[in-house]
């Protein structure tokens, strides 16, 4: 990937891939795939033909076409979207945070080693990095990541509390190319203050109006759980109300949520739940999703030679930790997993070449039977879900 600090705007990236290609739209990070006389096609014209950008719903003014080293036939050529958690260090202690932020990890990497991962996985065919922690806005330097990533035509996202966006950093972030902020929620000013800290609901909804005022992107994250259960109504039709779009997501028990046992739901919850947000699931505008609340059936454009799994660990996302090993899921490290490898001491296409010849993947999914056979939740295809429900039942369990 050459010259691509030259190619910016509203543009798209076509990964090749063994059935043909990848195509991702950066402004609006909707994905599809196309066949291989399309993929010549689009490579040779340099432009989206009409009838596949109105299909999307997205345009493009041009067209970055990355060809990987490596085509496996049973995945993608390259993860969609790396986590790149650029710090363990926090500005709150949440009570259910999943890897346990608060202090910097020891070992965590320079600036130099983050800006040579952030050129790496540009060039493996990545096409988002989403900036996490931790905090990412507790890094000095998070600026310039982003800026860097976006100069190499990277959609680039951050999961934040946005406690820390001010006027100031605000401008920066947007002028850098941020393209999204994804910001957490959990509850009602008392409830979400309570879980994530004093005054926190505040400082959080005042640094998601500054995003929105400078047009980046947004989305609201919440973390269903008992005791925000009432509120997540209110809180999500609210949002909805103001076109800002919401996720719902599980709780996992990991990190310093082990504690909470007592907060994760069942599925009669769930279904009350459901039943509560029918209208917003219903919606045609689809600003409302979450785990477990709406039936999920994946279709794709195009057959694929292989599954596209729901769960996107070692398929279609990685995570890298800020001392540079990586995992293939975030949840998935404070339960046991091993890294399949760190960076920038090795690349990215090496580690997916190891990766897509190991049984690993494969052996955690050996835990997703035993739990939906056993669960009194919802059944799942999350890895982690599965994983963490066995490891504190004490039950035998595969951490490859």
């Amino acid at each position: 990937m050459k010259n691509l600090s030259l190619l910016l705007g509203n543009h798209a990236l076509l990964r090749q891939e063994s059935f043909g290609g990848t195509l991702f739209f950066i402004r609006t990070g909707k994905r599809t795939y196309v066949n291989h006389e399309e993929f010549a096609s689009i490579k040779a014209s340099g432009k989206i033909p009409t009838a596949l950008a109105d299909e999307m719903g997205s345009a493009s003014d041009s067209v970055i076409v990355v060809e990987p080293a490596q085509l496996p036939e049973k995945n993608f050529s390259a993860p969609d979207t790396v986590f790149l958690e650029v710090t363990r260090t926090c500005n709150l202690m949440c009570k259910h945070c999943f890897n346990q932020s608060g202090k910097a990890l020891p070992g965590e990497l320079a600036q130099g080693q983050f800006e040579a991962i952030v050129d790496d996985l540009a060039e493996s065919g990545v096409q988002e990095i989403r900036f996490t922690g931790g905090e990412p806005m507790m890094l000095p330097g998070i600026v310039s990541l982003i800026r860097r990533t976006s100069s190499l035509g990277l959609r680039c996202s951050m999961g934040t509390n946005a406690m820390l966006i001010n006027d100031r950093r605000a401008d920066e972030l947007k002028a850098a190319g941020l393209h999204a902020g994804i910001v957490s929620l959990d509850g009602l000013e008392e409830k979400h203050d309570l879980i994530r800290g004093h005054s926190s609901f505040r400082l959080t909804l005042k640094g998601l109006e500054r995003f929105r005022a400078r047009s980046i992107g947004v989305r609201v994250n919440i973390v269903v759980m008992r005791s925000n259960l009432m509120d997540i109504p209110p809180l999500v039709a609210s949002l909805a109300k103001q076109g800002i779009p919401v996720f719902m997501r599980r709780l996992i028990l990991s990190g310093r949520a082990c504690t909470v046992t007592n907060e994760m739901l069942s599925a009669a919850e769930y279904a009350d739940l459901r039943t509560a947000l029918k209208s917003l699931l219903d919606d045609p505008h689809g600003l409302v999703d979450g785990h477990y609340l709406k039936e999920r059936q994946i279709t794709t454009r195009i057959p694929l030679p292989f599954t596209r799994k729901e769960c996107s660990a070692g398929q279609r996302g990685l995570i890298i930790l800020p001392d540079g090993r990586i995992q293939t899921c975030g949840f998935l490290g404070p339960l046991g997993e091993t890294s399949i490898g760190r960076l920038p001491a090795e690349t990215l296409v090496d580690v997916w070449k190891r990766l897509n010849s190991s049984t690993h993947i494969p052996m955690l999914e050996c835990n997703l039977d035993p739990y939906n056979d056993s669960t009194t939740g919802p059944k799942t295809n999350c890895l982690a879900v599965a994983l963490s429900s066995q490891k504190h039942s004490n039950e035998s369990i595969a951490i490859p």
